[in-house]
């Protein structure tokens, strides 16, 4: 039978976690047809022995692909390349290999909506996260900072782009959207490099009609897994942080220019966030100085104009730390 919804699936080392991330699909409790698609990208530890094992038992429903060489590694965006071009479904659901849904009805629950409102091409729940070192209890993923919490409407409802881009961090693992605005997006969508996907997704799936937020816990996100891309940008150089901001920064420009600018206050709050940060990791001062960087820096405070030339005139991890002084 055709699937209705196409889990997309990405893993990497997740030896720990990817059976209950499969467990977790295989538990939901639909009236339709579903398959998952999961790409392995060359995993050294017993990751694809254990997805064959798995695809083994559900020969019709787990699809796999199991490379033998690293594709990240190229900068090839993985569901982008691997995933969505195979999805059969008329909507993909996401859930990376370290994470897991908890809720069986959580997908009966957003297609149904979905399936009720066809201006839907986005949806999302809450969830919990779960620190894998054992230091933080568990929390609810939604609002992820405190001051995030009048952005927060709670209870089922619509958000809007300008209303989704408050939310700095929303679980990856809930998101569900509509293939056809997948396919209906910019070029700017896939054809512009951008670090932060799940960012990128949410921004553009939005803005293409709007999101619908499923008032439940529906996933787990693990926190400080060491192959997270949070545990990757900690390793990351300055020239490293400069550069992955400027891709957002651009991304969110392009995101404003295809909505029309109906947005823009809320979208250029998360540029501007991105524009400091590149501010604090400029390779020189010219850079510093020149285009929207000048602005940001010209309307900081003195001690954060600072921490600023600290950065630029010290070796990195000094300038980090003598930074700090009198924050």
């Amino acid at each position: 039978m055709q699937p209705i919804v196409s889990i997309c699936c990405t893993t990497y080392n997740h030896e720990k976690y990817i059976a209950q991330t499969l467990d977790g699909f295989l538990s939901q409790q639909t009236d339709y047809p579903y398959e998952i698609l999961i790409h392995d990208d060359a995993s050294t530890d017993r990751t694809q022995e254990i997805i064959r094992q798995y695809a083994d038992r559900y020969p019709d429903v787990i699809l796999p692909i199991l490379q033998t060489e690293n594709q990240y590694s190229k900068e090839i965006p993985i569901n982008e390349t691997f995933n969505f071009p195979r999805a059969r479904g008329k909507y993909i659901a996401l859930c990376e290999g370290d994470d897991y849904w908890c809720d069986p009805a959580k997908l009966q629950r957003q297609i149904s909506h979905m399936e009720s409102d066809e201006t839907c091409t986005f949806s999302f729940t809450n969830g919990r996260i779960h620190d894998e070192n054992g230091v933080n209890p568990d929390r609810i993923f939604v609002p992820y900072y405190e001051s995030e919490r009048p952005y927060f409407k709670g209870g089922s409802t619509v958000y809007s782009l300008s209303e989704i881009a408050r939310l700095t961090f929303i679980p990856t693992a809930s998101f569900v959207f509509r293939v056809d605005a997948l396919r209906s997006l910019p070029e700017t969508f896939l054809g512009t490099p951008c670090q932060h996907g799940d960012l990128r997704m949410k921004l553009y799936l939005t803005a293409a009609g709007h999101a619908w937020y499923e008032d439940i816990e529906g996933c787990v996100y693990r926190e400080n897994v060491p192959t997270s891309a949070f545990q990757v940008w900690k390793k990351e150089k300055r020239q490293q942080l400069f550069n992955r901001c400027a891709s957002v920064v651009q991304m969110v420009e392009d995101v404003n220019a295809y909505s029309g600018g109906t947005a823009e206050e809320s979208l250029y709050a998360v540029r501007d966030h991105y524009l400091k940060v590149m501010a604090h990791n400029a390779p020189d001062l010219k850079t510093l100085m020149s285009g929207q960087l000048g602005k940001v820096y010209k309307a900081m405070p003195i001690k954060e104009k600072m921490r600023c030339s600290l950065r630029l005139t010290m070796p990195q991890g000094l300038a980090a730390k003598l930074s700090k002084i009198g924050r």
